[in-house]
């Protein structure tokens, strides 16, 4: 039987901000990209993942769905502007929900 966890995050989505770089030449990521991946990973309760997952994310004005699911697929990521909103939520739950987004092998985002 394959694994399912579903979560719906009451935040409004946010895409991940570009690094930045200080005088010095230090990058750094902006805190208001940090603080969303915090509180995506804070929200998420379920098990965390092995093998390849099925992410599955929809975003709305006041809140974030995310369902991931095990997966014997293989398919390509999807492109296209969702990409930043997905990649905070994934980069959010990693090390939370699986161990690495590498393993992340089907991505559906929708708003």
């Amino acid at each position: 039987m394959n694994k399912k966890y579903t979560v719906t995050v009451k935040i409004r989505p946010k895409v991940k901000a570009r690094p930045r770089m200080t005088r010095r030449g230090r990058v750094f990521t902006p805190k208001t990209t940090l603080e969303y991946e915090r509180a995506i990973a804070d929200a998420y309760l379920g098990p965390r993942f092995e093998g390849p997952v099925a992410v599955d994310i929809l975003l709305s004005k006041d809140k974030v769905k995310i369902t991931i699911k095990e997966t014997d697929q293989d398919t390509p990521t999807l492109r296209g502007d969702v990409d930043n909103y997905a990649k905070s939520i994934l980069d959010g739950l990693n090390g939370v929900a699986y161990v690495d987004d590498k393993q992340v092998r089907e991505l559906r985002v929708r708003k």
